[in-house]
């Protein structure tokens, strides 16, 4: 039975959610409806408590765009791993239409009219529609968006969840408050990541607490490195930097005779 599945990560919860709102906008429902499942599967990629817990203190509704209705949605994704609404409209278009909606700007209703007019139910079988030229001729469709979808197929990114920057700081600091609410003993909470370097979409939502001792990384979906005082800066530069910049760091640092370690650099280790 469903409701003995185990209980899925909040990631997944966002996923599904998300996947609801898609669905739902392509059957025409409400605008604004969709619009507040969409940012509350946007909240839940930055919680800084892990889920289960937030829905045993019913603390749900806390959480930026999630009312009553979104809340009891929430649960029952988390604790089934579906909903009866979302299978009822997952019986209209196969799954693997929902890829279209990783392409900017394609509108609900012309994702469902490629399915619908031609048959396209994936990214692929889009990609071969626009340069077979059968996009064109057909009503609703044509050599505008043919080329638009040509040109955005080239730049569609990965299914990892990606949020503009005025999305995530918003989402960032409702964290950021939730931390210090949930740790007084914190004497600072920074944010870090992709945002903090000024990364126009943010897929690493991460912070660092400074405490009276290390206690290492908590995962929610959300990154919370907690940290003593002396050790602030380095753990802030290893949750900051992108892969790349903190591998030439560490080179850099073995060239002048020094190890780059999470808690700052050490002389004449290898």
């Amino acid at each position: 039975m469903a409701e003995a599945m185990a209980k899925i990560n909040p990631r997944t919860v966002a996923s599904l959610l998300r996947e609801y709102a898609q669905r739902a906008s392509m059957r025409g429902d409400n605008p604004y409806r969709i619009k507040a499942y969409l940012r509350a599967a946007d909240s839940l990629t930055a919680l800084s408590q892990p889920l289960d817990r937030i829905i045993a203190a019913g603390a749900l509704t806390k959480i930026p765009g999630i009312g009553e209705a979104i809340a009891d949605i929430v649960t029952k994704l988390y604790q089934t791993g579906t909903h009866p609404s979302l299978e009822k409209l997952r019986e209209d278009v196969p799954a693997g239409v929902m890829e279209l909606f990783a392409i900017p700007g394609l509108r609900p209703d012309k994702i469902l009219k490629l399915h619908q007019a031609l048959g396209v139910n994936s990214l692929a079988e889009l990609e071969a529609a626009a340069r077979e030229d059968r996009i064109r001729p057909v009503k609703g469709l044509g050599a505008a968006l043919q080329t638009k979808l040509l040109q955005n197929l080239a730049i569609v990114r990965s299914g990892e969840t990606q949020l503009h920057l005025h999305k995530a700081a918003a989402l960032l600091e409702h964290a950021v408050i939730s931390v210090k609410q949930e740790h007084p003993e914190f004497s600072r909470v920074e944010i870090a990541g992709d945002f903090r370097r000024g990364c126009e979409l943010v897929s690493d939502f991460a912070l660092v607490a400074q405490a009276r001792k290390s206690t290492g990384i908590e995962d929610t979906t959300l990154r919370l490195v907690v940290t003593d005082r002396k050790h602030f800066g380095a753990r802030m530069l290893e949750a900051t930097g992108s892969a790349d910049h903190l591998e030439q760091l560490k080179t850099f640092a073995a060239d002048k005779g020094f190890t780059q370690m999470p808690t700052g650099f050490i002389a004449g280790e290898s």
